[in-house]
C-alpha cells in the first residue's frame, strides 16, 4: 500500500505539472514529449506544495488532501482539453545517428545509476533537519505546520523562514503513503536529476543547433562529484539540486525568448522563475539576477512590458511568503545580519579570506573535478563574442558567484570562514547547471533554432 500511495502522489504530481505545461504548449503544431515530462515535474512540485501550503490555511487532514487531488485533476483536464481544441500533436524527438544513440543511452544509464545510488543513501543533516521535519511537523498535524513552529526558539535551528516548496513536496507523498517514510521520500531528487539532465540537453541543442553537443554535456553532467554526493548532491535530500534545476530551466527559456520572440517561452520562464524563491532562500538571490539580465534582454528587443508582466508570479511568491512569515511571529534567527553600509565598512576584512576560500573551493577536484575550469573558459569564450545572448548567459554563471561570496560579509557565525566553508559548495552548486549551458553553448558556434528539436 505504500508503494501504491507512493505512485499515486508522484502522478498527481506529473498531472498537474502536465496540464499546465499542456495549455501553454497547446498552440503549437507540435509539442515535445520529453520536455513536456520535464517541465511536468518541475511545475507539479511546485504547484502541489502551494496547493498545501494555500489550502492548509483553510483545511486540513483528508480535506487538503482531496481539494489539492481534484485541484491537480482539473488542472490536467483543463490542459488536455486546450491540447484537443488546439488539434496540437506530441513527438518524441529520437537519436538521429549513432553518436546521439550511444550519448543518449549514457544519459539514460546515468539516471538509471543516479536512482539506485540515492536509495543507497540516508538523508543527509540538512535533508532531516532543515526540510524533512517541515514535512513531518505537517503531516502529524493534518497537513499544515503548527504556527508554534514558526515562533519557537527551540526549533530556530531548523530554520523556519526556509520556503517550502521541498518539504511539501515530501509532505504530499507522506500524505499519500499514510506515513513520513524517509526511505521512499528520496525519490523526489532523483526525479529532478532525470528532469535536469534532458532538459540541459534540450536548452543546450535548441540554442546551439546542435543535438549531439546537448547531449554531450548532458551525459558530462553527473561526471561533477557534487551532483551525486555530499555536500548537496541529490543522494542527500538538501534543495541545491532541485534549486538548480529551475534556475537551469527559467535562464534557458529566458535566452529562448530573446532568440525567437515565442510568448510560450516568457511563460515557462515565468512559472520556472516564480518557483526560485519557494525552493530556498537564496532563490530570491538567482531570481533577482534572471529579473536583472532580463530586463537588458527585454530593452535590447523592445519587450519590456512583456517581460515585466513574466516577474509578477515571483514577486507575488516572495511577498507572501514574507508576509506569512511575518503573520506567524517567525521567531528572529539568522545566519546573517541586516545588510549596511556600516556593517560593510566594518567587515571589510574579511574579503581576503572570504576570497581565498571561494578559489579554494573551486579548485577541489573533489567536489568538481575540473568542471569550474571549464566554466571558466567558457565564460571567456561567451564574453569574447560580444553577443549579447552570449554576456547573459556568462554573467547567469559569474554574477550568483559573486553575490554568494559577498553575502558573508554579513555573516553572524562566530567564524565566518567556517560559515563559508560548510555551505558555499551548497551554493555553487545552485549555478552548476547553468555552467553546463554555458560550457555547450560554447563547444559550437549557434545556428538557427531547430523547429523539430
Amino acid at each position: 500500500m505504500i508503494l501504491v500511495g507512493l505512485g499515486a502522489a508522484i502522478l498527481t504530481i506529473f498531472a498537474a505539472g502536465f496540464g499546465v505545461t499542456l495549455s501553454i504548449f497547446a498552440r503549437t503544431n507540435r509539442f515535445n514529449l520529453v520536455e513536456c515530462a520535464c517541465l511536468s515535474w518541475l511545475l507539479g512540485s511546485g504547484i502541489i506544495s502551494l496547493l498545501l501550503w494555500i489550502g492548509g490555511t483553510f483545511c486540513s487532514g483528508l480535506v487538503l488532501q482531496a481539494v489539492v487531488t481534484i485541484a491537480c485533476l482539473a488542472l490536467a483536464i483543463f490542459g488536455w482539453r486546450e491540447k484537443q481544441k488546439a488539434a496540437a500533436r506530441s513527438h518524441f524527438s529520437t537519436p538521429k545517428n549513432l553518436v546521439e544513440w550511444v550519448l543518449a543511452t549514457i544519459v539514460a544509464v546515468e539516471a538509471a545509476i543516479l536512482f539506485f545510488v540515492a536509495f543507497k543513501h540516508t538523508l543527509g543533516w540538512d535533508g532531516l533537519l532543515n526540510w524533512e521535519i517541515k514535512a513531518r511537523y505537517a503531516f502529524f498535524n493534518g497537513g499544515v505546520i503548527p504556527a508554534s513552529y514558526y515562533s519557537s526558539a527551540g526549533r530556530a535551528f531548523s530554520h523556519p523562514e526556509y520556503p517550502l516548496g521541498i518539504p511539501f513536496t515530501e509532505l504530499w507523498l507522506y500524505l499519500w503513503m499514510g506515513e513520513p517514510n524517509q526511505f521512499w521520500v528520496k525519490i523526489i531528487f532523483p526525479l529532478f536529476y532525470a528532469a535536469c539532465a534532458p532538459l540541459l540537453a534540450l536548452l543546450v541543442s535548441r540554442l546551439s543547433g546542435k543535438r549531439w553537443v546537448g547531449l554531450l554535456t548532458a551525459a558530462l553532467l553527473p561526471f561533477v562529484p557534487s551532483i551525486s554526493a555530499s555536500p548537496g548532491g541529490i543522494v542527500v535530500g538538501y534543495v541545491d539540486v532541485p534549486l538548480s534545476v529551475f534556475y537551469l530551466a527559467a535562464l534557458g527559456y529566458l535566452l529562448l525568448w530573446f532568440k525567437t520572440n515565442n510568448v510560450r517561452f516568457i511563460i515557462v520562464f515565468a512559472a520556472c522563475s516564480a518557483l526560485l524563491p519557494w525552493i530556498k532562500s537564496e532563490g530570491i538571490i538567482l531570481w533577482a539576477v534572471l529579473v536583472l539580465l532580463g530586463l537588458g534582454l527585454s530593452f535590447s528587443k523592445r519587450r519590456v512590458a512583456q517581460f515585466l508582466i513574466s516577474i509578477g508570479p515571483g514577486l507575488l511568491v516572495i511577498l507572501s511568503w514574507r508576509i506569512y512569515l511575518k503573520l506567524a511571529h517567525l521567531w528572529p534567527h539568522s545566519d546573517f545580519a541586516r545588510p549596511s553600509f556600516s556593517l560593510l565598512r566594518e567587515n571589510a576584512g574579511r574579503i581576503h579570506d572570504i576570497i581565498g576560500i571561494l578559489f579554494a573551493e573551486l579548485s577541489e577536484t573533489v567536489h568538481w573535478s575540473i568542471f569550474w575550469l571549464l566554466a571558466a573558459v567558457a565564460v571567456v569564450y561567451l564574453i569574447g563574442s560580444r553577443k549579447l545572448e552570449k554576456l547573459v548567459l556568462a554573467a547567469a554563471v559569474v554574477l550568483p558567484v559573486i553575490l554568494y561570496t559577498l553575502i558573508y560579509l554579513f555573516s553572524t557565525w562566530p567564524s565566518y570562514s567556517a560559515h563559508m566553508t560548510s555551505s558555499v559548495p551548497r551554493l555553487l552548486l545552485h549555478v552548476m547547471p547553468a555552467g553546463w549551458l554555458a560550457i555547450g553553448l560554447a563547444l559550437t558556434q549557434p545556428k538557427d533554432q531547430n523547429r523539430h528539436l
